[in-house]
């Protein structure tokens, strides 16, 4: 295709299926620069001029802050491979960071926090069933944050309490949300792993 056709149809590129002056089989802008080579001009400015591309990125970021943030979760959406990968490198090479950043999520979110660790203990268990549903899941984490609104109102501490419990002598029960019921510490301290109603 050539550069005038190309402009007349409206498009950013165009291929003429021959090098440029560098030899690089690539598109060329219709303004009539290579691709490539304006990549690679590009990367030796930024090369040249670390702090002046800092200031630049960071001014743009500063102005453009929702565009970045929806595109960073574009391309997440499009790479979550990629994104989870990353992750586990990332927690790998910061375990310190880690474990601050669990310990600040535990102190402002206990309750959350709690839910999460039964869950983790019911899996292990394989009390978890498959066919759990996301407002089941809702309402688990609901129980403990009513769980932690009742301490604050009565003054002496309440807990989530599975009512067929997850490891019991005779019987096991499932951590889903028919079987819960938020009680006082002490009722579920003295019910142990029996089976009881509140």
């Amino acid at each position: 295709m050539k550069r005038a056709e190309a402009k007349a149809l409206g498009l950013k590129f165009y291929n003429t299926g021959k090098p440029c002056k560098h030899g690089h089989l690539s598109d060329r802008y219709v303004q009539g620069a290579c691709v490539a080579c304006v990549k690679l001009q590009a990367a030796a400015w930024k090369n040249s001029n670390l702090e002046k591309h800092k200031c630049a990125m960071r001014k743009w970021w500063e102005n453009n802050k929702e565009t970045h943030n929806q595109r960073v979760k574009n391309w997440q959406a499009a790479n979550p491979e990629k994104v989870k990968k990353a992750a586990k490198l990332w927690v790998a090479a910061n375990p310190e960071k880690v474990a601050a950043k669990t310990k600040r999520y535990r102190q402002k979110h206990p309750d959350a926090h709690t839910a999460w660790a039964v869950a983790s203990v019911a899996k292990r268990a394989k009390r978890v069933p498959q066919w759990l549903t996301p407002e089941d899941k809702w309402m688990l984490r609901q129980a403990y944050d009513l769980a932690k609104t009742r301490t604050k109102m009565f003054g002496f501490p309440w807990e989530v309490d599975h009512i067929l419990p997850l490891r019991g002598e005779l019987v096991s029960g499932l951590h889903v949300p028919t079987n819960i019921q938020v009680i006082p510490k002490t009722l579920n301290r003295v019910k142990r792993n029996h089976c009881s109603l509140a």
